[in-house]
């Protein structure tokens, strides 16, 4: 169940230096301009996590949750792609990124 908007702070936390800002879930619908719900259907579909347990902790993310919501909203829109589709494409994706990273790694040996 999506938490009231009474329950989130609408700022991110502060972090001491050195760690990552976890934004609350009406931050990240903001910058994104993506509904609180429609994140939360992202959660349970596995392409975005939130930093811990919500039923725990609430719905906080890190900053890089940002940057995915873009992509996938931009692949949805542009392509047209299901959820389904947005999954199997970012999967591949991080493969390929790994896959670059270790022959970088071997190429420098």
């Amino acid at each position: 169940m999506i938490p009231p908007d009474s329950e989130i702070p609408a700022v991110p936390t502060s972090a001491p230096s050195g760690e990552l800002t976890h934004l609350a879930i009406e931050t990240v619908a903001q910058i994104t301009h993506t509904s609180r719900h429609l994140i939360v259907v992202y959660c349970r579909h596995g392409l975005i996590r939130p930093v811990a347990n919500p039923d725990e902790s609430g719905w906080f993310f890190d900053e890089e949750v940002i940057h995915r919501l873009r992509r996938i909203e931009a692949l949805r829109s542009r392509f047209g792609m299901s959820l389904e589709g947005v999954r199997m494409f970012l999967e591949l994706s991080n493969d390929l990124d790994d896959l670059r990273n270790e022959l970088r790694f071997w190429r420098g040996r």
